[in-house]
């Protein structure tokens, strides 16, 4: 073989190979998958000020450039343009970039009506004739930078600290939060009445230790995120609540903590120990459990046309009543008295205040076997230290209907019934809810001032 034939074949078996080998290197950068865009939440709306975060993802190549546009008509306002990566033959771009984009729709000189935000995404490929493989996703919107109008149809409210009030108002368009304000609690509304959508209706609570002086007021969110709020015309009753100190004996302390010890924390043992973190760290956790279960509530009033009916027994203690416990002298714990405590014969039926829907049904801590049950509208109410339950979740119950047997579990040793109200989950003085007055004054008169039925279930 010859001098020059041997060079020509080394030469093609180098290009052979340096072309090979560029174009191993170089073919994952020719795909052609282009790059994935997300919102968390696709927007429907824009009001004054939106945040939108944008993610956008390439795992062949990587990302080049993100982009966001906001036409409507002929106006284009460019939104994000954020390059990403040069790329190059040999670089890769970013996997993955999110992206936070704040809207004022209203600043950039938008109008009212329709508009189109349009995402691109573009990755380092050679597709294209290297410009890459773009995604794109246009989302249709409605741009209203108007805040909705709030009617306040409620006149006056007379409030009693740890009760309940009833806002009844009307909102100028459909809302995606709306409710009252009582400082940093909030309560939502409902729409109850089919042929009026946009009344509205909303209890909301004092409770026992709300400061005195929280602002309440209506507070509504139309769907494009514009604010709006209205004053409520309230009269607060201020009054105190019982202070009431109880002395632990040994008796006690070791008739209770047996219930509970394997529950208490290893290094809370004793009696005493078992007994302190039952009534402050396991009551914390049953009352987080009990704002789960009372989360959701039926649009509608479930309870019929009367106040709710008193349990049967005496009265044993009150509501939001203040206790200390002292052993040997000394202050060793402190908890409220949410509810009130009736004490009957023992074992005895108890019954349902009123009509609703059981939402939970078993043992809960300090509680013992417990019944809650949805009376709608945010309304609630809770039967505690049972013996036996009579009921299971999801079961409609009438008012008078057997829930199960008064007993001794939970954090107590008599048989009695523990018995709560609570709106909004927030608890509240359940003899108001058995007051056929407070109801006439505080519940059926809002509903006539606003020109409105109450708010029960449609018939089938």
């Amino acid at each position: 073989m010859g001098a020059a034939r041997k060079l020509g074949l080394f030469l093609f078996l180098f290009l052979v190979v340096v072309v090979g080998g560029a174009l191993l290197l170089v073919w994952p950068r020719l795909e052609g998958q282009p790059p994935s865009i997300s919102l968390p939440q696709a927007p429907n709306h824009l009001g004054r000020a939106n945040t939108l975060e944008i993610t956008a993802r390439d795992d062949d190549s990587g990302l080049s450039r993100l982009k966001a546009t906001l036409t409507q008509n002929n106006k284009e306002v460019t939104l994000l343009d954020k390059p990403l990566g040069s790329g190059g033959l040999w670089a890769k771009g970013p996997d993955q970039v999110t992206e936070k984009v704040e809207i004022k729709a209203l600043d950039l000189g938008f109008a009212q009506g329709p508009a189109t935000l349009a995402i691109e995404a573009r990755d380092c490929s050679l597709q294209g004739w290297f410009h890459g493989n773009l995604a794109r996703q246009a989302y249709e919107l409605n741009i209203d930078t108007v805040p909705p109008r709030v009617t306040v149809l409620s006149r006056t409210i007379h409030l009693n600290r740890g009760g309940v009030g009833l806002a009844v108002y009307k909102v100028s368009e459909p809302t995606a939060r709306d409710g009252v304000q009582v400082g940093n609690r909030f309560f939502r509304a409902y729409a109850p009445w089919p042929q009026d959508p946009l009344a509205r209706m909303a209890f909301f609570a004092f409770a026992d230790d709300e400061d005195k002086g929280a602002q309440i007021k209506i507070v509504v969110e139309d769907q494009a995120g514009n604010p709006a709020t209205a004053s409520l015309m309230v009269r607060l009753k201020w009054k105190e609540f019982r202070d009431d100190n109880i002395n632990l004996s040994n008796n006690f302390l070791e008739a209770l903590a047996p219930r509970f010890m394997a529950e208490a924390p290893p290094d809370r043992q004793s009696p005493l120990q078992v007994f302190a973190w039952v009534n402050e760290g396991l009551r914390q956790q049953n009352h987080a459990r009990m704002a789960e279960a009372v989360a959701t509530s039926q649009p509608y009033q479930l309870w019929g046309q009367q106040p709710f009916i008193r349990p049967m027994g005496k009265p044993m203690a009150g509501f939001a009543e203040r206790r200390t416990y002292f052993y040997e002298g000394k202050p060793v714990s402190r908890s409220t008295h949410l509810g009130v405590d009736l004490a009957d014969v023992a074992m005895s039926p108890i019954q349902a205040t009123a009509s609703g829907v059981v939402v939970f049904a078993g043992p809960l801590g300090i509680y013992g076997n417990c019944v809650i049950l949805d009376h709608g509208l945010g309304v609630h109410s809770l039967y505690g230290h049972m013996s036996a339950l009579a009921v299971q979740p999801g079961q409609k119950v009438a008012a008078n209907e057997v829930l199960g047997r008064s007993g001794a579990t939970g954090l107590a040793l008599g048989d009695h019934l523990h018995y709560s109200v609570l709106v909004g989950g927030v608890f509240v003085t359940p003899t108001e809810w058995w007051d056929p007055h407070w109801f006439q004054d505080n519940v059926d008169l809002r509903y006539q001032e606003a020109g409105l039925p109450r708010p029960t279930a449609p018939r089938p």
